[in-house]
């Protein structure tokens, strides 16, 4: 089977690049190229893709709003949001947007095609990122605390047990 895709992508350089690493992987084929939001939306709904590799940071509709247009209209297209950024912000905002998946387009050559197959095989992997990310954290790290935060939270010990006894106010 082979998967289509949709390319939205402002830079022209961006998406080819993009094209030889899909040309490499064989049974992909690339059946639309958008450089807007807008015509992301509208290629979508035209062609029909299995899969749109979606830039964030699109011009015009960015690519956040883009990709909900698109599910709305079409839940059974997988998107995923590609970013020059590798924030926890955007991670969010793929479950807000709808999307499949997220990558960073530093991992791009690396884990485009595997991406690609695990959201036509309805893999989550953006998932398994944020589920990995949180193994690596400390609390204080997930619960976003800053280092004043940690140490008033910081248990105190009465030198006879084992563990904490009461927490600093």
């Amino acid at each position: 089977m082979t998967v289509t895709l949709l390319i939205a992508d402002h830079n022209e350089s961006f998406r080819e690049m993009v094209k030889g690493v899909l040309r490499q992987a064989g049974r992909m084929k690339v059946v639309a190229e958008a450089t807007t939001g807008e015509e992301a939306v509208r290629l979508a709904a035209e062609r029909q893709p299995d899969v749109v590799l979606m830039d964030i940071g699109i011009s015009g509709m960015d690519g956040i709003q883009a990709t909900h247009h698109i599910k709305q209209h079409r839940s059974i297209t997988r998107v995923v949001l590609l970013t020059a950024h590798d924030e926890d912000a955007y991670l969010s905002a793929t479950g807000k947007s709808g999307a499949d998946s997220f990558l960073p387009k530093r991992r791009l050559r690396s884990d485009l095609v595997a991406s690609i197959r695990d959201v036509v095989q309805g893999l989550p992997r953006a998932l398994r990122a944020v589920e990995r990310r949180l193994r690596r954290a400390t609390p204080s790290q997930v619960l976003g605390w800053s280092g004043a935060e940690r140490r008033k939270r910081r248990p105190e010990t009465d030198g006879l047990t084992e563990g904490p006894t009461k927490v600093r106010r």
